[in-house]
C-alpha cells in the first residue's frame, strides 16, 4: 500500500524560512513547507517454509534492516520526500530479500523509483508520484 502525506521538511538552520498563508474563505492557515511525502506499507502474505528472515538494502546502503519473519509479516519502507527520490538525492531503489536458516536468498522484491516517478515492484510498473 502507498501511503502519500504531507510532510514539513525539517528546518537545517536558523535562516531557514517558513510560510503561513491564512485562507481568507474558512480562517484556517496553509503551511507552504509542507511537501508529498512516501511511505509503502507492505505485508509478506506466505512465505515459503526455507524462508525465515527478511532482509532490505537499498541503493546507498547494504542493510537498512533484517529481521525474522513469517506469513503475515509487516513492514513499511519510509520513502522520503518524493521530490528528493525523483532527483536520486536519496535511496531510490529497495531490495528486500527472502532469505533461509542459512542466509541464502530465496526470494526477492525489488522497488524502484525512476527520475520521471515511475514507481515500480519487480519491474511492473504500480504508479506514478
Amino acid at each position: 500500500t502507498l501511503n502519500y502525506t504531507f510532510k514539513a521538511r525539517p528546518a537545517t538552520d536558523h535562516a531557514t524560512f517558513r510560510a503561513e498563508v491564512a485562507d481568507k474563505d474558512n480562517g484556517n492557515k496553509s503551511d507552504l513547507n509542507m511537501l508529498p511525502y512516501l511511505e509503502v506499507y507492505i505485508k509478506i502474505l506466505k512465505v515459503s517454509e526455507s524462508e525465515v528472515r527478511l532482509k532490505m538494502a537499498s541503493n546507498l546502503d547494504s542493510n537498512v534492516f533484517s529481521k525474522k519473519i513469517g506469513s503475515g509479516f509487516e513492514f513499511t519502507v519510509d520513502i522520503g520526500f518524493t521530490d528528493d527520490v525523483k532527483d536520486h538525492v536519496t535511496a531510490y531503489e529497495y531490495n528486500i530479500y527472502l532469505l533461509d536458516d542459512a542466509r541464502k536468498e530465496q526470494s526477492k522484491i525489488v522497488i524502484f523509483i525512476k527520475e520521471d516517478g515511475t514507481f515500480l515492484i519487480n519491474d511492473v510498473v504500480r504508479g506514478k508520484l
